[in-house]
């Protein structure tokens, strides 16, 4: 205990404090003595004391705003902690864990106060070391800087100042270059350009980066829509913390890039250039680092290994089992709500379980309802649409039953006919910006192809109980529920591709072999479909080696699709290759996340793999709420 109050009297903050004031206030402290993994603060409480670490260490940690808990320092004797809450007269601002035994002197409020009145060396330089403090944890927690080293993190929270600004203030003006860059720490900002509402940023958002980055103003009218608080820098720190990180560069351009896709020409050209730079010297540092322990590699493994949904199996399982049940039923029973249930279970069967894995191969997707939406307005326009085309041009009308084309129009038609009312669907979706994924195509086609086989297959199992007997229809339903890979999900989400790199080409220097590549694939795709649909391809064998060619090339695309969305994820949420030593034995002490779970962006409601921090469709800070 001796040892301990000598250790504060020697503090280099309690040097300008009288003695008779030091003597108080030590000799009203409280000695604590905490085990391993025992909370000291809990961040949100509030404050009423602080506390000088006389033994062994403690982890400071706090959740962001996905919610994953983060180290921000780790301290030891002599440190002093819980005084931002005390300066700031506010609620704690993070958690302080002991790190094996830890000992703590606990000063109270009223102590403290009496210290800081008596010592303005001691007030001073607490309140300094607490802003920065403070400042690092914000960037650390809230904006784009939170993943450069933490050494860097803390020069710039130097540089850094707080603003408060109250509800209605007008930041920027639309037509006014700005000089620094905003990060939202508390708050919600409303976007206007042209009078017209563009998006709401919220706290871990940024603005006015592109006008530092391209030295004009592009960022439109700001304006706070509550109280708000802002973390701001200055043009020439911006541009000096670009030219020491690139990651953090190239982050700022994709998310340019994102927010003004108007600018791609001019805004590309440098994310490439500093991926072949940052490429280059990932190579070159591979052999300086090939001593790096285990587990440090397996922790960046871990953090580079965005897991995908397999959600896809269990509604596989239960479809199949609800088919196997209702079949058994229909045919025992032969009673017709049973034989309605097979029906409509065998149509949805194999579509739905299609989409489901195709979605399941996708990081950056939307809510099921919003598939489930397309899949449903598929279902009830394009089926129903392509019904009465068909009758109408290839057997003449609602009395014809035969068809008035050949064998080799007749497919072609058909083909041509329901592609092309498939294609409309995919134009609704996939027009906007914010389908800028080829993923997005792939998906929304296999949805929108699947939605149209569902009514087919209802349809044809319809007919041939009407023609025979439930035995019949059920067989039919069978062999297209194990068919429907190889049918209308693939043609569809193929055809779809084609028309995404159509619809968002914003490179001119590419503009004609995206056209190329959109016509191929649609003719691929119509081609495909009336081949299957042909007399003369062999039937059962010749629909078998159609469809797996039509598989073959989805795959293909799937594959380009998911290399998009990883790249995209990536540059939006970079990676430190070397993560810090400092903190690398306290990674697991209550830092855990769940990897498993998904985060919902809500600027476009993109689902996101929760270790990503900023969304990649639209630039927007994920957050969980509270």
């Amino acid at each position: 205990m001796e040892s301990s109050i000598e250790l504060i009297r020697n503090h280099i903050l309690m040097k300008g404090v009288p003695e008779y004031e030091l003597e108080a206030a030590v000799s009203a402290m409280d000695y604590m003595l905490l085990s391993d993994h025992e909370k000291l603060i809990t961040e949100g409480e509030i404050g009423d004391c602080c506390y000088f670490i006389v033994g062994g260490k403690a982890l400071v940690s706090s959740s962001n705003l996905t919610a994953r808990q983060i180290a921000l320092d780790v301290l030891l004797p002599g440190a002093i902690v819980g005084e931002i809450a005390l300066i700031m007269q506010d609620k704690r601002t993070a958690d302080v864990t002991a790190i094996g035994q830890l000992e703590v002197l606990r000063l109270k409020s009223v102590d403290f106060y009496r210290l800081a009145k008596a010592s303005p060396m001691f007030h001073e330089s607490l309140l300094f070391s607490s802003r920065i403090r403070l400042l690092h944890g914000l960037l650390r927690k809230t904006t784009i800087w939170s993943t450069i080293p933490d050494a860097e993190l803390r020069g710039l929270a130097e540089i850094t100042r707080i603003s408060k600004v109250k509800r209605g203030d007008t930041i920027l003006t639309e037509g006014e270059l700005s000089t620094q860059l905003y990060m939202i720490s508390k708050g919600r900002f409303q976007i206007k350009r042209n009078d017209r509402k563009v998006g709401t940023l919220a706290s871990g958002d940024c603005f006015g980066e592109i006008d530092l980055l391209l030295d004009g103003p592009y960022s439109g009218t700001i304006t706070a829509l509550e109280d708000s608080e802002l973390l701001i820098i200055g043009k020439e720190e911006f541009h000096f913390i670009l030219q020491q990180f690139e990651q953090v560069h190239r982050q700022f351009i994709e998310l340019a890039c994102i927010r003004h896709p108007e600018l791609i020409k001019v805004l590309k050209p440098k994310l490439n250039s500093l991926a072949h730079t940052a490429s280059s010297s990932i190579s070159n540092n591979k052999h300086q680092h090939m001593d790096r322990s285990s587990a440090e590699n397996e922790q960046r493994d871990k953090q580079q290994d965005y897991k995908k949904s397999d959600h896809w199996i269990s509604i596989v399982l239960s479809l199949g089992g609800l088919f196997i049940l209702t079949t058994i039923c229909a045919i025992w029973l032969r009673h017709p709500a049973w034989i309605g249930a097979a029906l409509f279970i065998g149509g949805l069967a194999g579509p739905v379980s299609f989409v489901s894995f195709i979605r399941g191969t996708q990081l950056l997707g939307y809510r099921v309802s919003r598939l489930a939406l397309v899949f449903i307005i598929a279902a009830i326009t394009a089926a129903p649409s392509a019904f009465i085309l068909e009758r109408l041009f290839i057997f003449g009308g609602w009395q014809g039953s035969e068809s008035k084309l050949g064998s080799i129009a007749e497919p072609i038609t058909v083909s041509l006919i329901e592609e092309s009312l498939k294609l409309l669907v995919c134009i609704l979706w996939l027009r906007g910006r914010k389908q800028r994924f080829l993923m997005d195509a792939i998906v929304f086609g296999a949805a929108i192809g699947m939605g149209f086989a569902a009514v087919e297959s209802i349809l044809y199992g319809w007919t041939y109980l009407q023609q025979g007997t439930a035995a019949d229809m059920l067989a039919v339903l069978w062999v297209r529920a194990l068919l429907s890979p190889f049918g209308h999900g693939t043609w569809t989400a193929i055809a779809a591709a084609g028309l995404w790199y159509g619809l968002h080409n914003k490179n001119l220097e590419r503009s004609k072999v995206n056209s190329l590549i959109m016509i191929g694939l649609m003719v691929i795709s119509i081609s495909l479909h009336a081949l299957w649909d042909n007399e003369y391809t062999g039937r059962l064998l010749g629909m078998i080696i159609i469809g797996l060619v039509g598989l073959v090339l989805l795959y293909l695309l799937l594959k380009k699709g998911m290399r998009d969305e990883v790249h995209a994820l990536k540059v939006m949420n970079p990676i430190i290759e070397e993560p810090s030593a400092k903190y690398a034995q306290y990674r697991s002490l209550s830092l855990q996340a769940d990897d498993t779970a998904s985060l919902l962006c809500d600027g476009c409601g993109t689902v996101t793999p929760a270790s990503a921090s900023y969304c990649a469709r639209c630039g927007q800070a994920l957050r969980v709420t509270r």
